[in-house]
């Protein structure tokens, strides 16, 4: 029954939003126009930063998944017969340590169809350039949320008495709605041609991560490898997107609560508040008036 009546809250919310739309006089006064556009541009930057956040947080909880690495290099390195197992398992930990600042240097003893491979010193500066990525995610996603977090903080609490809700949820799901399609198109892209994908990736981002295919270095990182996270990290983010999208149906009866007890009052209660005391002030300055006049008369 409260999902029910939460839903049809919210229904109700958007037809007060479309209505207003439909109302000239209020949508053209200057007064409704910036406090619409206020609150329609914070819950968008709000929605739009959440889903990005969800994004970036796919992405990073699976890159150092050491399950996920591991599984790629036995069936695609040694499965090949690239490298033995053991060698493989080294090559994993050692590199996923690298990347994760365990170890400060990238320098694995691997060697394949047994002769010793030599790490270009190309290659270690894109392992660096990725391994700076990987320890700057947490910093970003953390300071990422505290600025959503102030966003939609800053639109929950509305005037008392008015019966707009301040929360904007077609500006909210618009800002989501955004990252949403860049990642279900990313996604269908992966699906359907991961490895253009992944070059565009790294043309884009990463261009110091372009090599020859033919170097032997590249062998230990076969394109099929980073394939396989491509599902780990579309269940991940389908996750993190439903709690945002569904973030709302939390919201919405929170910024009524809040604007009911912490809200400001609004400007036709002010303006009442104004007329009431002028007018218990008016009766005392009539009575000072009269002594004043008695008084200049004795």
């Amino acid at each position: 029954m409260a999902d029910n009546s939460t839903l049809s809250n919210i229904a109700d919310s958007l037809k007060d939003q479309l209505s207003d739309k439909l109302a000239p006089k209020k949508l053209l006064s200057e007064r409704n126009l910036k406090k619409k556009r206020g609150a329609f541009l914070t819950c968008l930057l709000a929605g739009l930063l959440l889903m990005l956040l969800a994004m970036g947080a796919a992405i990073a909880y699976n890159a150092t998944r050491a399950d996920l690495f591991k599984a790629g290099m036995d069936r695609y390195v040694v499965g090949q017969g690239v490298l033995s197992q053991r060698d493989s398992d080294a090559f994993v930990y050692d590199t996923l340590d690298y990347l994760t600042g365990v170890k400060t240097l990238w320098e694995p003893a691997v060697t394949v169809a047994g002769i010793r491979v030599g790490v270009p010193e190309a290659f270690k500066a894109h392992m660096a350039t990725v391994k700076g990525w990987v320890e700057s995610a947490a910093a970003v996603l953390l300071g990422g949320a505290a600025i959503a977090l102030l966003l939609l903080g800053r639109s929950l609490v509305g005037a008392k008495g008015s019966k707009q809700n301040p929360f904007s949820l077609s500006g909210y799901y618009l800002g989501a709605g955004v990252p949403l399609a860049l990642a279900l198109g990313l996604g269908l892209w992966g699906y359907f041609g991961f490895d253009t994908m992944w070059a565009a990736v790294h043309t884009l981002l990463i261009p110091d991560g372009i090599f020859p295919a033919g170097e032997a270095i590249m062998q230990l990182f076969p394109v099929e490898v980073f394939g396989g996270y491509l599902q780990p990290v579309a269940l991940t983010f389908a996750l993190c997107a439903g709690i945002v999208l569904v973030l709302p149906l939390l919201l919405w009866p929170l910024s009524k609560l809040l604007t009911s007890r912490f809200g400001k009052g609004s400007g036709a209660s002010r303006r009442q508040t104004s007329a009431k005391t002028a007018a218990k002030k008016a009766p005392a300055k009539r009575t000072a008036a009269k002594k004043t006049t008695r008084g200049a008369a004795d």
